[in-house]
């Protein structure tokens, strides 16, 4: 049977994400301006990001850069421990009731989605794992962050994806754009420990996670993506 992937959130917080698979379940050229007292032509207005209302709790998602997220959808999970999101892993991706933020209040703090990544089958988020994963060099000490509890813990981050836009846009078109600005590597076990993951008042931020995986292998790491709001 394949595996589930499961983000587990128990008293040492495991945020796993490997595991069988669940049972299915041009715009047209800007016109010339003419100019009468300059020799500068007028800028053509560029659209104004994350100005229309907030989305709904669910919609589209999607990622562009070395590492996209085609044709995926959003929708809730609950907080229930091991924290699973359902399918269709493939397409689906969950943000976390009860942890965090929600598509509609994303600028008061950080919302946590949730993705499949899997070694023995493209699920949504295997890009974006794939990508961070060849990235970083595992053989070398980790570059040590704050703790959450005192101390520090251990990390392996990659810039590989910034600049990278994420977009979250329900039926009705509302959207919101984050760039991205930040990836990396964490010991599941470590993972809680990691102060700057689980800050959840970072306003606008999102924080998107799935499982490390290298090539068919999955590996004892959860893939951590920092975005905030453009």
């Amino acid at each position: 049977m394949r595996r589930v992937t499961a983000i587990l959130l128990i008293p040492a917080l495991l945020l796993a994400a490997c595991g069988k698979k669940e049972q299915d379940d041009v715009s047209a050229p800007a016109p010339e301006t003419s100019i009468s007292t300059s020799t500068t032509a007028t800028p053509t207005p560029t659209k104004m990001e994350n100005q229309s209302p907030p989305p709904a709790t669910v919609g589209g998602f999607e990622m562009d850069g070395p590492a996209p997220v085609v044709g995926a959808q959003f929708a809730s999970m609950p907080y229930e421990l091991p924290l699973n999101p359902a399918g269709p892993q493939e397409s689906m991706v969950r943000w976390v009731e009860g942890w965090g933020q929600n598509p509609s209040t994303v600028e008061q703090g950080t919302m946590y989605v949730l993705g499949h990544a899997w070694g023995q089958q493209k699920l949504v988020f295997n890009s974006i794992s794939e990508v961070v994963t060849a990235a970083v060099n595992l053989n070398e000490p980790p570059q040590q962050v704050p703790a959450a509890s005192g101390g520090t813990v251990g990390r392996y981050a990659s810039d590989v994806l910034n600049g990278s836009r994420i977009t979250m846009k329900d039926a009705a078109g509302n959207e919101r754009v984050w760039i991205v600005d930040n990836a990396w590597l964490v010991d599941k076990y470590d993972a809680i420990e990691d102060a700057e993951l689980m800050n959840e008042n970072d306003k606008g931020r999102i924080i998107l996670i799935a499982c490390s995986v290298s090539g068919t292998q999955d590996l004892g790491y959860n893939v951590i993506v920092s975005g905030h709001l453009a």
